[in-house]
């Protein structure tokens, strides 16, 4: 089991020390789509060797790291995708969590096998939309027997993950009747532009959070969105990456996300008091809507005021799987 009572400790240290908890780790920069709003990908580019990704998971784990992204680009471009969640399930006793955010076109019946084995944790599975928009490819038109071969075979829990823009708001309500039947939980995350500030506002968006919620655990978040669809950024927060968040991109260097690139060390050279030196406000905080980022440091930042959010969400990793009715 990845959340057991070591897991739970040593999270809990991590709101006090100077040491990561979360990383998105790029399996590789090139992707098989071309997402209009997306700008995390570089089409063609090289494959980091296995053996490279592998030490950088062995360094994030020197450091402390307990929660790991793999991601793109796409990662299952990589044909070491599974070995590579193995090798971070080895870390720690398989006491942490790992994810792969992937859109879903290279699944098979033998990669979910693959992961089911290797111990992945969690797959979020990026669909925007009921059919191809100019904006995405990403639909259920074409991914919707995937996500039917993940419903009959994944062992780790899937999240169906949209990103919520001009092209795909006003059919998420069909979207989500469409995928009724399956055994998924749904979130969205909010169209940013470049630096990450928010790039969408208005009442149709208002209307979905409402609704909707943003993802199971923690809709503490939503109350920020809210404000920010609103076109209202003043609520004050500090951001946490390049602290308890890291990114590190195909390159092998640690970003405070993959919007801010500016600041870049490569990662053999980090140390908790490098890190600890990100602990501080930074000037993109305004207006950002990176979900993951804002996640992290809310919970970290604010342990008291999300502990009920961060226990629901202890308890849906630790527990089996929704099988379909």
């Amino acid at each position: 089991m990845s959340v057991d009572l070591r897991f739970v400790l040593t999270g809990a240290k991590r709101v006090v020390d100077s040491r990561p908890f979360y990383v998105q780790m790029m399996v590789t920069d090139d992707c098989n789509l071309r997402c209009a709003y997306c700008d995390e990908y570089s089409a063609g580019a090289p494959l980091p060797p296995l053996a490279e990704l592998k030490s950088r998971i062995d360094r994030l784990d020197d450091l402390g790291a307990l929660v790991y992204d793999l991601l793109g680009g796409e990662p299952l471009l990589h044909p070491g995708a599974a070995e590579l969640v193995g090798h971070v399930k080895s870390k720690r006793g398989g006491s942490n969590l790992c994810t792969i955010i992937t859109n879903g076109f290279l699944l098979t019946r033998q990669v979910i096998r693959d992961l089911n084995a290797a111990g992945l944790d969690f797959m979020q599975i990026s669909v925007d939309s009921v059919a191809p928009t100019s904006a995405s490819q990403k639909s259920l038109k074409t991914v919707l027997p995937r996500l039917r071969l993940l419903a009959e075979e994944a062992k780790f829990t899937v999240e169906v993950q949209t990103v919520l823009c001009e092209s795909t708001v006003d059919s998420y309500g069909e979207f989500r009747s469409a995928l009724g039947d399956l055994p998924f939980s749904f979130g969205f995350s909010v169209q940013h532009g470049p630096g990450g500030r928010i790039a969408i506002q208005g009442e149709k968006y208002l209307s979905l959070l409402k609704r909707y919620g943003v993802f199971e655990g923690v809709n503490f978040y939503g109350r920020h969105i809210e404000e920010m669809l609103r076109g209202d950024f003043s609520r004050p927060w500090k951001c946490l990456a390049g602290f308890k968040f890291l990114y590190v991109n195909a390159a092998g260097e640690a970003q405070w996300c993959g919007q801010q690139r500016a600041q870049k060390l490569p990662l053999a050279t980090l140390t908790p008091a490098a890190l600890k030196a990100n602990d501080r406000h930074k000037p993109c905080e305004p207006g950002c809507s990176l979900g993951c980022v804002r996640l992290v440091s809310h919970t970290l930042g604010q342990p008291i005021r999300t502990f009920g959010a961060s226990v629901r969400l202890m308890l849906a990793a630790a527990l089996p799987k929704r099988k379909k009715p």
